[in-house]
């Protein structure tokens, strides 16, 4: 078996003036993109919450669950700090699990369990999940010098309106513009060339094909027009071997403003790359739907 491990203007003059002003203002106001970037202040943040649904011609199922926070720094997003939960059972991986080798049973093990990753700048700190199986005994923590999202990044929200270069990409491409809800198209390709977020969740640069890949979007803004409930939809084929599928992922955003404090985990618990047992590849993320790219 091989190995996989592992993105937003006189008096008349005077008087004309007023009316102009009061337009930019509101217009000012109105401006999604400033709303989001007032939210940047040291140690405020925002919580959000995935959903992500896999629809076939047979039906549609949950598949993952994430729930994280993201920390704001006077640019932007400092850090993140989110858990997903595969909808895999224990007594699953145990039935495919038969005849499998020691490493890949810790493999798909690791499937059924919940995967914490803690994203500092461009450092993240994973626990659970797949690595975990891998870890040494005295470690629960492995860092990567990369700002990876985990081997489920791929299978949560890919898209991030709390970066203000994303937010812009999606308001220029949409479609329909109503003054609290927005939606369109935009491509992967478009998505890594701002995103950091998006790089991250996939990890691995697009290839020519995959940047083709259409994701459909829409956005509700709140009364503050800050995001409060995202949906996407693209292929599952785009990152899978799963033909026929549509990935779907609805984020709802909740609690701008609020404190946040994302820190790395305890020195002492942290492995590095090297410490991974076993024919482990941390480049290369596994494809959770089954097949490669």
């Amino acid at each position: 078996m091989k190995r996989y491990i592992a993105g937003l203007a006189c008096a008349a003059t005077a008087l004309l003036g007023v009316p102009a002003l009061a337009s930019t203002a509101h217009a000012q106001a109105a401006d999604p993109i400033s709303a989001l970037k007032k939210q940047f202040k040291n140690g405020r943040g925002v919580t959000y919450v995935d959903t992500t649904k896999g629809r076939a011609s047979y039906g549609s199922a949950v598949v993952a669950q994430r729930k994280g926070v993201f920390q704001f720094g006077a640019s932007g997003i400092n850090a993140s700090d989110q858990t997903t939960k595969l909808r895999i059972k224990a007594s699953d991986v145990a039935e495919i699990s038969e005849g499998a080798s020691e490493e890949e049973a810790k493999l798909l093990a690791g499937l059924a369990k919940p995967e914490r990753v803690i994203r500092l700048k461009n450092t993240s700190y994973i626990s659970g999940g797949i690595l975990g199986q891998f870890l040494p005994e005295d470690k629960t923590w492995i860092k990567l010098p990369v700002g990876n999202l985990g081997n489920t990044g791929r299978l949560s929200q890919l898209v991030n309106p709390a970066e203000p270069a994303t937010l812009k990409a999606l308001l220029a491409r949409a479609t329909v513009k109503r003054p609290t809800a927005y939606s369109g198209k935009i491509t992967f390709g478009e998505l890594y060339k701002v995103s950091p977020w998006f790089r991250a969740g996939i990890f691995v640069p697009p290839t020519a094909k995959q940047s083709k890949t259409v994701v459909q979007w829409k956005l509700a803004l709140g009364a503050d027009l800050l995001p409060r409930k995202l949906t996407t939809s693209y292929p599952a084929s785009a990152l899978s071997a799963a033909p026929g599928m549509t990935i779907s992922v609805e984020t709802r955003y909740t609690g701008w403003g609020s404190k946040v404090t994302v820190k790395a985990p305890p020195a002492d618990q942290i492995a590095k790359p090297d410490d991974l047992g076993g024919d482990v590849d941390v480049n290369t993320p596994i494809p959770l739907l089954g097949g490669g790219s």
